[in-house]
């Protein structure tokens, strides 16, 4: 893998697209608490509690931003939208 330290970022973004869905996918959320546990050693019940109350457009903002920060997500978006 290239930009492991990208996964993170990706994960993150994952996870909270998936706790506001309005179908959140229950293996979806095994998965990403799997690897924040397992992988990174942290627990993601403070990411999820961040999603509380929010919607796909409200944190969406937010998620870009730490995808731009974090990854190059958005050169990605910039390359393949073309």
């Amino acid at each position: 893998m290239k930009n492991t330290k990208e996964i993170d970022a990706i994960m993150t973004a994952i996870h909270c697209i998936n706790v506001v869905s309005e179908h959140r996918d229950p293996d979806i959320m095994r998965l990403t608490d799997y690897f924040f546990r397992r992988v990174l050693g942290y627990n993601s019940n403070l990411k999820t509690i961040y999603c509380v109350g929010q919607t796909k457009e409200t944190i969406m903002p937010v998620l870009m931003q730490l995808l731009e920060e974090d990854t190059q997500y958005k050169k990605y978006l910039e390359e393949y939208s073309k």
